[in-house]
């Protein structure tokens, strides 16, 4: 309640109490006993009455000094504001309104426009529009490896036992869509250390006009990029509207399924020697594929892809593709299960019963440009040459069958190629070099091999993913051969292989992203050179003698 309010209710209580006496005193006028007692009381109410009108004047009077301060108040803070907001800091805060108002109106665009990016499992960092029809998603690969090896028939002179770290794979790929989700495209690349060094497949050589010397490799990968940034997948894709997918630019052909099964999601640490030395690696060319409920169908024409003999087959041209043909195709039937769950070779709890085999084949014949070694006469520079292995065609067929059930994860394949082999020489200097025959054909050539690899989740999170697993494969091969010694007389540096390689090996899953794998690996048989490859790819060395082994210790992170 105000103050005046206050004295408002004080005088009409005073007034009620006056009349009301006044009215006692008329009566009592009449009376003759206690008018003293009444005029000592209607005296006692006045003063009350005095002394409340007074507390209401000093009321009043505070409230006037109250209302003077807070006008003086305002007045004081109205010139203060009116120093404050001068023209620099309205023109300030007019900028940083028009920046709020600019980033609310982009946010608005961004918004409308349905722009969204993030990051998910198995996607990667992604970022691209809500109704899909732009799209990128950036991840990659990392492994590093311990490895250590122990070759009996290791060359003389050279130290049995090799150890030592490596980094084996650092990816990077950008994929995904433009216009609509029927366009497609891919771009990886690697920062991978070197391929194998090759074998070298000559040394001086007397012939007629003196002698000559090879300086080239054959039978096993060429050197490659030595930890430098390479292309490997670089393509361009579009679903047609019968489903059929049209491929054009650098790929993995459809042959090995082994190779097709990405690094980052194999059983072991490395891929098993038989794909090594007959996997396709990546050809330039055209690819048309088909996938059904339970079936499907890819076919590839193209520059050629890699083989034992030749292996040069990433980003070739009109002027140096190795072939003069080349073409694979590949058929698979899903008996069970979804595609995704042949996307690795780890198994896990939570995957139901999944059944699928495939078979395929390839056939390329090279050309002028496959040129595998470069020789000269020693005694005059002008005498020089290239060996080719044009006319040389390969033929090939393959087999595999893949299952997943109650935790287990299995895969058997096996392999046979056909060699016709030409060696072709092309004189490229102003002297015939006449130590080689212009041509020379062989007896055809006829490597198989065969894998077959299983593992077991041996226990499971709380989702029912793998935590540990444990792995076993053996696989066996024969390319035992000597022809190609004859290439240059009296030379025997090109030796086949008999590889029987047994291994076993545990997977760690700390999360869907990172894994660790252990694995020991054993030859029983005395020969594998050819499947050797490079201890940089998968740890064997060359070698003429049985029990070589290799320990290899490696982690992996994707993202």
């Amino acid at each position: 309640m105000s103050h005046a309010s206050t004295t408002h209710f004080a005088l009409a209580a005073a007034s009620v109490l006056l009349a009301t006496s006044a009215l006692h005193g008329q009566v009592s006028l009449e009376a003759p006993v206690g008018a003293t007692l009444q005029e000592d009381s209607l005296e006692a109410l006045r003063a009350d009455f005095e002394a409340l009108r007074r507390h209401n004047e000093a009321l009043e009077r505070s409230n006037q000094s109250l209302a003077e301060r807070n006008e003086a108040l305002s007045s004081s803070l109205a010139v203060q504001n009116q120093d404050w907001l001068d023209a620099d800091r309205v023109a300030e805060i007019r900028g940083i309104v028009q920046d709020v108002l600019a980033d609310t109106q982009g946010r608005t665009s961004l918004q409308d426009g349905g722009l969204s990016a993030g990051y998910s499992a198995g996607r990667g960092f992604f970022i691209g529009s809500q109704d899909g029809s732009f799209n990128l998603n950036v991840n990659g690969q990392l492994q590093t490896r311990w490895v250590f090896n122990r070759n009996p028939g290791s060359t003389p002179g050279v130290s049995e036992s090799d150890w030592g770290f490596q980094v084996r794979r650092a990816k990077v790929r950008f994929q995904g869509n433009v216009i609509d989700p029927s366009w497609t495209y891919q771009i990886n690349g690697s920062f991978e250390g070197p391929d194998a060094p090759g074998l070298t497949i000559g040394g001086p050589v007397q012939g007629p006009g003196g002698g000559a010397l090879v300086t080239g490799t054959i039978g096993v990968r060429s050197p490659s990029n030595g930890g430098t940034f390479e292309f490997q997948e670089v393509f361009i894709a579009k679903q047609l509207e019968n489903g059929i997918v049209l491929t054009v630019g650098q790929f993995k052909t459809p042959w090995m399924r082994e190779e097709l099964v990405d690094s980052s999601q194999q059983l072991a640490v490395e891929r098993s020697v038989i794909n090594e030395f007959f996997n396709q690696d990546r050809a330039v060319g055209v690819m048309a594929s088909y996938q059904s409920d339970s079936w499907s169908l890819a076919g590839s024409y193209n520059n050629g892809q890699a083989t034992a003999v030749y292996q040069d087959t990433r980003y070739t041209n009109l002027s140096n593709s190795p072939t003069d043909w080349a073409f694979s195709a590949r058929f698979q039937w899903k008996f069970t299960g979804d595609w995704s769950d042949f996307d690795s070779f780890t198994s896990d709890n939570t995957t139901e019963t999944a059944v699928m085999v495939g078979v395929a084949a390839m056939g390329q014949q090279y050309g002028l440009n496959s040129v595998f070694a470069r020789v000269r006469n020693v005694n005059n520079a002008s005498s020089t040459a290239d060996l080719s292995l044009d006319s040389t065609t390969v033929w090939g067929v393959t087999a595999d069958i893949s299952a997943k059930f109650s935790g287990w994860s299995i895969f058997a394949a096996a392999v046979w190629q056909y060699y016709d082999p030409t060696i072709q020489k092309r004189d490229t200097g102003s002297v015939p070099l006449n130590a080689f025959n212009n041509t020379q054909s062989f007896e055809s050539y006829n490597p198989w091999g065969f894998v077959v690899q299983a593992g077991y989740a041996l226990t499971a999170d709380a989702d029912g993913n793998a935590k540990w697993e444990l792995f076993a494969r053996y696989e066996e091969g024969n390319a035992a051969d000597d022809r190609f010694d004859s290439i240059i007389p009296g030379q025997s540096t090109v030796e086949g292989g008999t590889p029987s390689i047994l291994t076993v090996g545990a997977n760690y899953f700390f999360n869907d992203n990172v894994k660790f794998t252990v694995d020991w690996g054993i030859n029983f048989a005395e020969e594998m050179s050819l499947f050797a490859q490079s201890p940089s790819v998968a740890g064997w060395e060359s070698s003429d003698a049985p029990d070589q082994w290799v320990l290899r210790a490696q982690m992996q992170l994707i993202f």
